[in-house]
């Protein structure tokens, strides 16, 4: 890879960022055998947030409290691989992961259900996550996020949130296809990312800031511009595919001392059921299958 490894300047959150490419993300040998070189070898620490497993009916998701979820299962298939957030504060810089804000406190979960917020003097970011299953079979199931971002500081400031989101659908990382989706206002509430007849349906309740940016691509390394060292600015790419499909959304907005904006959202996967036709044909060719095995005999 040609992306540097940074151990001083930024070692916490190159630390998560490399942890999540070996871990979360997609592997890539050389940068994971550097990390966990110097990771035994004490050059830098990361504190290890979870996961916390959310699980209902037929559907389970693993949550990190380093920056967002992954390994959700339906119906026993993993169906993402990873989905993180970003923030950046100002014009200049790289964009980082939430939990280099502060270590995640005022923690809260349930089997369904887990909230942390991150604080500190400039900025607060509260994340909850909740898993929503349906009965074993069905294909289906929901998870609603809702994350406040705050001013934490006494003067305006400047915020940028991001969402990256790398779901593999049925386990599979290429042949899919992803399209973002307005309302006729220009704001891109929707997202819909197809595999065969599976899907994945992302809504978002936009916050009273600008509309969000979208962008949509093809899986590489630098997570469409979050994980390298330049201000990302997302270029409305509104659909990728087919391929290793990734999106990501961003939402500016200028607060000032002490205020805030709400993104809620919700992400729907379905793996339509078996038509009964098909049910029908499978069954006509195992009873045509073992009439031949008995006449053989």
């Amino acid at each position: 890879m040609s992306q540097s490894i940074r151990l001083k300047a930024r070692d916490i959150n190159d630390a998560m960022k490399i942890f999540q490419e070996c871990f979360v993300g997609r592997r890539g040998s050389l940068r994971c055998g550097v990390f966990l070189i110097a990771f035994a070898g004490g050059v830098f620490q990361v504190e290890a947030q979870g996961p916390y497993t959310l699980s209902q009916n037929d559907s389970s998701v693993q949550v990190n409290l380093g920056g967002g979820v992954y390994d959700w299962q339906v119906d026993n298939v993993n169906q993402l691989n990873q989905q993180w957030f970003y923030y950046r504060v100002g014009s200049t810089g790289p964009e980082y992961s939430i939990d280099t804000i502060a270590t995640p406190s005022s923690i809260s979960s349930s089997p369904t259900r887990v909230s942390a917020t991150y604080a500190n003097s400039t900025i607060s970011v509260k994340t909850s996550y909740l898993l929503s299953g349906q009965t074993s079979g069905s294909g289906k199931a929901t998870l609603t996020e809702t994350l406040v971002v705050k001013n934490a500081s006494a003067i305006s400031q400047d915020f940028h949130f991001y969402q990256y989101s790398d779901f593999d659908l049925g386990d599979a990382a290429g042949n899919q296809t992803v399209q973002f989706y307005d309302n006729g206002s220009g704001s891109y509430y929707e997202v819909i990312q197809s595999y065969g007849n599976e899907s994945l349906t992302e809504t978002v309740s936009a916050p009273a800031a600008n509309a969000p940016l979208v962008q949509a691509g093809l899986y590489d390394a630098t997570l469409l511009g979050l994980a390298d060292d330049s201000p990302t600015t997302l270029d409305n790419t509104l659909s990728a595919g087919p391929g290793d499909v990734v999106y990501a959304y961003e939402w500016d907005a200028t607060l000032g001392a002490g205020l805030s904006f709400t993104i809620s959202k919700i992400m729907s996967i379905t793996v339509p059921e078996p038509s009964v036709l098909t049910i029908m044909w499978a069954g006509a060719v195992a009873l045509a299958l073992l009439r031949r095995r008995c006449r053989a005999v």
